[in-house]
């Protein structure tokens, strides 16, 4: 059970002890995410630019 005696705390979506202490990333990631941005696809966790195209633009037809 979880210790109620102290405040109340939000936990992230990753616990803190199952965090990487440095973060990095394995090399394979990065050359497949180097070979997909050579290539101008869509990068995890970076804005998609022709999603972002589609849904700035206005529903309706403007005369």
């Amino acid at each position: 059970m979880a210790d109620r005696t102290g405040p109340w705390q939000r936990q992230g979506v990753i616990p803190v002890s199952r965090q990487s202490p440095d973060c990095l990333t394995d090399p394979i990631y990065e050359s497949l995410l180097r070979k997909w941005r050579e290539q101008g696809r869509t990068l995890p966790g970076r804005p998609d630019p022709e999603w972002q195209g589609l849904v700035d633009r206005d529903p309706w037809p403007r005369y």
